[in-house]
């Protein structure tokens, strides 16, 4: 399924909401959200993942009772879970990209979000998806129309730092972790630079780093801590703003050999073509 718009545009507009309203999904929406789970799941981490739609409709009240979100989410009538293989490689970072991909349709389509990896009962929503004894859920969504929010999410907001995003010069480097790299000297990559510090993580932490080296041709990320989905949905923005622009380039897992600071990872590349 195509943007009807810019990506990048998406992406601010990207907001997590917690607040969703009594008007049930329309056919036709729902119907695109599920086309869009149904197709193949690619991303540069090359894992596999699995969606698996979840309501509350029809369910008894003991059963609607064991899909808890802990006062995080309110009023929420369908949720997307994600599911991964417990020992596969790379599977939270596959997720990751994906179900932002998922995450970002649905914000062009004007519908409403949120990430949750740990506020949600894990027993209740597996046991709704039929979760298999080699598979886990590192992370579902609620998906509807969206209410104004309540006054305690501006708590919630403030609790996970929902509005604080790091400067340029704390998340990106020019050849090595001494070196702060600037919006203006990213040239044709500054957007997708951008579109990654903008980014939801958890608590928004923003655990990962880039740096850019070969004079500008190759970038690789780094993870400072943090969780495998927010090196997946860093990913997620940069490859699809540079694909929408035209910027030719490909990812690979090759570590560059970069001096790094002290429980500082290597995830992945991406070079110019």
């Amino acid at each position: 399924m195509e943007f009807s718009k810019p990506i990048f545009d998406i992406i601010k507009e990207r907001t997590s909401r917690r607040t969703y309203g009594k008007t049930p999904l329309a056919g036709d929406l729902k119907e695109k959200m599920l086309g869009l789970l149904a197709e193949p799941a690619e991303s540069p981490f090359g894992a596999e993942c699995e969606f698996r739609w979840i309501t509350l409709e029809g369910l008894e009240a003991s059963q609607k009772k064991k899909l808890g979100t802990y006062g995080f989410i309110t009023g929420a009538r369908d949720f997307i879970a994600g599911t991964v293989k417990k020992v596969e490689a790379l599977a939270g970072e596959h997720l990751g990209y994906v179900l932002e991909n998922i995450i970002l349709h649905a914000t062009d389509l004007g519908l409403g979000t949120c990430w949750l990896a740990g506020s949600f009962n894990k027993s209740g929503f597996a046991e709704q998806a039929k979760l298999g004894a080699d598979e886990r859920m590192p992370a579902i969504t609620p998906i509807g129309v969206f209410k104004n929010r309540r006054p305690v999410e501006g708590v919630i907001r403030l609790v996970v730092k929902a509005n604080h995003r790091k400067p340029w010069n704390v998340l990106f480097f020019d050849n090595d972790f001494t070196t702060s790299l600037s919006s203006e000297n990213t040239g044709e990559l500054s957007d997708a630079f951008e579109g990654v510090r903008l980014g939801p993580s958890a608590s928004n932490g923003q655990p990962w780093r880039i740096i850019r080296s070969d004079n500008g041709e190759a970038i690789h990320l780094y993870a400072a801590g943090g969780m495998d989905l927010d090196r997946g949905i860093a990913v997620c923005h940069f490859d699809l703003i540079v694909k929408e622009r035209g910027i030719a380039g490909s990812w690979a897992i090759k570590d560059p050999g970069i001096a790094t600071p002290e429980g500082m990872k290597y995830v992945i590349s991406w070079h110019r073509n």
